[in-house]
């Protein structure tokens, strides 16, 4: 079975940059975890919406992987606040 890193690494992302997503990966809300294992097993890309965000408009206006933007939908999860502010700001 392949590994999250693997399948990073098989859909372009650097080995050292997939090392990192990972273990973020690994450690995400568990609300946002089906939405990964879709993804890591076909791609699909599950919709959220979390306080007010929508993950589909975090990959167009920053121009996100899935990964990256369920990754920022974790930390709406986690740090509303801190997490809108910088999404507001328009994160990099």
């Amino acid at each position: 079975m392949k590994t999250i890193q693997d399948i990073l690494i098989e859909r372009g992302y650097p080995e050292k940059q997939a090392i990192s997503v990972t273990s973020d990966l690994q450690a995400i809300d568990p609300t946002l975890k089906d939405g990964l294992q879709s993804w890591l097993t076909d791609q699909t890309e599950t919709e959220y919406l979390i306080e007010g965000v929508k993950l589909s408009e975090l990959k167009q206006k920053f121009d996100m992987t899935y990964p990256a933007a369920l990754l920022t939908m974790d930390w709406l999860i986690k740090e509303p606040e801190l997490a809108k502010k910088s999404i507001q700001r328009g994160i990099r």
